[in-house]
């Protein structure tokens, strides 16, 4: 008897479980496919939240100090469902901030809300310093971008971050990983673009950067109900 014939038995064997695996193979992927299926064609929440021109008026000692339009093309471009952008001046210490927020119910429609750090050079602005800090809140503490920029002999302490329903992103690839991963998971990619601006007066940066941080830890909650729980969400 043959070599070839002693083997057949064996052939028959490792072809039998080469098409095992191929047929487990071909069920896994076809449950994968459907699966993916499944939660794409699932609806998006989208949420209605208070519209920020009802955003308080008065945070700790700050105080509102008029509201301004976005400039057309500007507009145009964020395509935000909805914005702030509001002075507000404080009581106390007399000093000016910008607080801005651009809202998207969903981040599929917010292709035009990009990183700040892009434009700032753009408008004149040059950045001194740049880092990441944590800012502790009365609803946990979130990662923020700190920036200090100049132009001529102005300076300004501007921090901002992007917000979502349950974290604050601090880089726009970091918001784009999250928007994949929560629309399968939440089925919700709300989003706001946070900033604020607080004027440096004279030298004292150390003043400018304690009321930008001590602005955001007071409004935090409110920036927070512009994201609603989802109904029957646990």
């Amino acid at each position: 008897m043959s070599t070839g014939a002693l083997n057949l038995p064996d052939k028959v064997a490792q072809m039998s479980a080469a098409r095992r695996k191929l047929l487990v193979s071909g069920i896994l992927v076809l449950i994968v496919q459907g699966t993916l299926i499944s939660l794409l064609s699932r609806p998006q929440y989208l949420p209605s939240p208070p519209a920020l021109s009802g955003f308080a008026g008065g945070i700790g000692t700050w105080e509102e100090n008029g509201d301004s339009s976005l400039d057309p093309a500007v507009y145009e471009m964020l395509a935000p469902d909805d914005y702030l952008n509001r002075n507000y001046f404080d009581r106390t210490t007399h000093a000016y901030l910008n607080l801005f927020i651009a809202y998207y119910k969903t981040q599929y429609k917010s292709k035009g809300a990009h990183d700040p750090k892009i434009c700032l050079p753009g408008s004149g602005f040059n950045p001194i310093t740049s880092k990441v800090i944590q800012i502790s809140t009365g609803l946990g503490t979130i990662s923020a971008n700190y920036y200090l920029v100049a132009k001529d002999s102005a300076k300004d302490v501007v921090v901002y971050w992007f917000q979502t329903h349950d974290r604050s992103l601090t880089d726009d690839q970091g918001l784009h990983f999250r928007r994949l991963l929560e629309t399968f998971t939440a089925s919700r990619t709300d989003m706001a673009l946070v900033r604020v601006v607080v004027p440096v007066d004279g030298e004292n940066l150390s003043a400018s950067t304690d009321q930008a941080v001590g602005f955001v830890r007071s409004a935090y909650p409110g920036i927070m109900r512009q994201f609603p729980a989802r109904e029957g969400a646990h």
